[in-house]
């Protein structure tokens, strides 16, 4: 910055006036690995394929398996499907500059810019208005194909997407809102801050399950918990049936093609080769049979995400994503279709539960609640609202009482019960931060989330809780770990309002008692009711406070369900 100095000429104000002279940002060099998948011969690498052990191994339909050779399969599977990529798409490096990506950016446009350049540096040399003049239509220019590119380019992006929603919704999301990128400015290394976070929720879930195990569940209380329901035998689900390669393949049509850094090919070139439909048949079928979880399949990549959008960068604020194996998410899809069917065929599937259902979404439980809130405003009532806040419910899910819940409830017996014990047991994740991992942790409790079969099972492990709440109220709704319990009352009569307090009162010391007992934990504090209906009924109610626990909680006015505000 040149020395300031005071123009009293410009008006009959003082400006102090200065010449900023800020440096050209350098544009950082980096070292990036990647692999050429475009230059592929998928005609070689087929023929190369075909004629490996995997394949000859793999042909026929699988029997008189052991656990063991369903995890000899998986090893021989990622070895083989490793070696070929690293012979038809070796891992090169090459130096980059970061610079802002422009997918609309074109040689005209670059043209164009040099001319705007020759002329500007014409003009300043000359000091002449025709110079100037030719500048400015130069830089028109310029701004007029930049313009018109970055239009066709959308436009033609859009026609061509018009079908693929989530394209679209990515690119929206690209244009409109600036992405936000974890930092810790505290931590200069990547792996360091990858070793903390995976520390971090390791700790967080034995801290949790620490409280969970000194609470005492009073005796009066216990007896409102009642057992598990017991189903008929005659609708046991005990083996998985074998899949067909047409219905691997639709597997394969209906998946994500995501992939994974323990992958040992990627998804895309995976998906193109035909001798591997038999083998990844097999292997699916091997796990079916025996019973077992490959082992290989187990360890997850996990991706810290911030709970909420606006929320600091603090660990607490941190969710873990689970990155699985791809072959290992088929296979998880197929016993997720087999399952999910065996539970709506026989009508096992909670009523009041909306997540993780054909036709059920947060819109739909929203509009189901919404739709009885409005129908006892027209019958003059007022609705009291609760919503609970559970403490990382999907991550401490207890795999014993889970097991014994798909078998006395869900009627889950056989080989498909200790398909479920192998998958649930010896799990571990590594923490990715950037190009930084933690350790592998081991995971004693919990389900992986960013799988097809985590939410399914933690609505059978959360089943139970329809019990409960049937037995005290007569409305409640949940998606997920997301728990909305209301009833309804008369203003006008004291006795109906605080009937309505006793019973929402009971209702939330038989929940605590079923947390406690099954190993989760409500956060007393985080949980909220609202009084609902119009104004002329809510001045006649005078509700100042709910317990729940030892913790006191008043009413509010407003609060986010589902992500939305009520």
């Amino acid at each position: 910055m040149n020395q300031p100095y005071v123009d009293r000429f410009i008006s009959d104000h003082v400006s102090v006036i200065c010449d900023l002279l800020p440096a050209k940002p350098v544009m950082s060099i980096k070292r990036v690995s990647y692999r050429k998948l475009k230059c592929v011969n998928m005609t070689s690498l087929n023929q190369d394929l075909a004629g490996t052990a995997l394949c000859a191994t793999c042909r026929g339909e699988p029997t008189n398996l052991l656990p063991d050779d369903a995890d000899a399969l998986a090893r021989d599977y990622n070895k083989t499907l490793s070696s070929l990529t690293n012979c038809h798409a070796p891992l090169k490096t090459k130096s980059v500059r970061a610079r802002a990506s422009a997918p609309w950016y074109n040689g005209e446009i670059d043209a164009a810019k040099r001319l705007r350049r020759k002329a500007e540096r014409i003009w300043r040399k000359s000091k002449l208005l025709s110079d100037f003049n030719q500048f400015k239509v130069k830089r028109n220019r310029v701004t007029y194909l930049m313009n018109e590119a970055r239009r066709t380019f959308y436009t033609n992006f859009i026609k061509e997407n018009s079908d693929k929603q989530g394209k679209l919704f990515r690119a929206v999301n690209k244009l409109l809102v600036v992405k936000d990128e974890l930092c810790f400015p505290n931590y200069h290394n990547n792996a360091a801050l990858a070793a903390d976070i995976g520390e971090f929720f390791v700790r967080k879930i034995s801290r949790i399950r620490s409280d969970i195990d000194a609470m005492v569940v009073d005796s009066s209380v216990s007896d409102l918990v009642p057992d598990d329901r017991v189903v008929n035998k005659d609708i046991a689900l005990n083996s998985f049936r074998c899949l067909t390669e047409n219905e691997v393949q639709d597997l394969i049509q209906a998946s994500a093609k995501k992939s994974c850094a323990l992958d040992p090919m990627p998804t895309s070139l995976v998906i193109r080769l035909t001798p591997l439909r038999p083998v990844i048949t097999h292997i699916i079928n091997s796990s079916l049979l025996t019973g077992h979880f490959p082992d290989k399949w187990k360890e997850a990549l996990v991706k810290p995400l911030i709970k909420k959008k606006g929320l600091d960068a603090l660990f607490t604020n941190l969710r873990p994503i689970s990155n699985l194996q791809y072959i290992s998410k088929l296979t998880e899809r197929a016993v997720y279709n087999q399952t999910y069917h065996h539970m709506m065929t026989h009508e096992l599937f909670p009523l009041l539960q909306s997540a993780y259902r054909k036709g059920h979404s947060t819109e739909t439980s929203l509009l189901r609640v919404q739709n009885d809130i409005l129908m006892n405003m027209d019958r003059q009532q007022v609705t009291l609202l609760v919503l609970l806040d559970l403490s990382a419910a999907f991550d401490t899910v207890d795999h014993g009482i889970l097991l014994h819940r798909m078998e006395t409830s869900f009627g889950i017996t056989g080989t498909v019960l200790e398909w479920f014990r192998s998958y649930l047991t010896n799990r571990s994740q590594r923490v990715v931060f950037g190009e930084g991992q933690s350790k592998s942790f081991q995971l004693p409790y919990g389900v992986p989330q960013g799988s097809c079969l985590g939410p399914l099972l933690f609505t059978v492990y959360s089943s139970k809780l329809f019990d409960i709440i049937k037995k005290y109220l007569p409305t409640v709704h949940a998606f997920a770990d997301d728990t909305q319990l209301y009833l309804s009352f008369q203003p006008n009569s004291r006795t109906g309002e605080a009937e309505a307090i006793e019973a929402m009162e009971l209702c939330i010391k038989a929940l605590r008692a079923w947390m406690i007992t099954d190993k989760m934990k409500l956060n007393d504090d985080k949980t909220e009711f609202m009084l609902l209906s119009t104004h002329q009924q809510l001045s006649k109610v005078c509700i100042e406070k709910l317990f729940v626990g030892d913790v006191t909680v008043t009413p509010v006015s407003v609060s986010r369900n589902l992500g939305e505000s009520v």
